[in-house]
């Protein structure tokens, strides 16, 4: 091992180190490459036995028109976003969705009050309505009474 430095405090030290290698070391790192390498060829070649398989079988004709055809739509799509979006459709939507939002909510208070106000409302009504049943009930009985005579009927009458 070697060193060398300036004097300069603001210098840099380089150090220099020597690895020292062993034969089990190399062989076990040439062993690894070579596995590494067999792989390689054997991804190689099954890559090249799928792309056959595909062409032959006519796939790769299919993928691509699949592609073309996910590419056509996903344009579509973005053309006619633009377009709903030049017009302003889209902002008239959302302004339009908010409006309601907001009536509804209104309309959901305005029956929250009236649903109160019915439910405090309801037995002073039931009473009131009670007592103009029974004043129509007497009246209607005494109208009655007085227009027909009741006579009482005779046993003899009834046989």
């Amino acid at each position: 091992m070697s060193s060398s430095s300036s004097s300069d405090d603001n210098s840099v030290r380089i150090r220099d180190y020597t690895i020292v290698s062993t034969t089990a070391t190399t062989e076990q790192t040439t062993a690894s490459i070579k596995n590494v390498a067999k792989d390689i060829v054997e991804a190689s070649s099954s890559t090249r036995e799928l792309v056959l398989t595909l062409h032959q079988s006519g796939a790769t004709e299919e993928i691509g028109r699949a592609a073309r055809s996910i590419r056509d739509t996903a344009n579509e799509i973005n053309d006619t976003v633009k377009n709903l979006n030049q017009h302003g459709i889209i902002k008239d939507t959302a302004s339009a969705v908010g409006e309601t939002a907001i009536a509804a909510r209104d309309t959901i208070h305005t029956l929250k009050d009236a649903t109160r106000e019915a439910a405090e409302t309801a037995p002073t009504t039931a009473k009131i309505l009670k007592e103009v049943s029974d004043k129509v009930r007497s009246k209607i009985t005494e109208t009655l009474s007085s227009r027909f005579v009741v006579c009482p009927l005779s046993p003899s009458l009834i046989n």
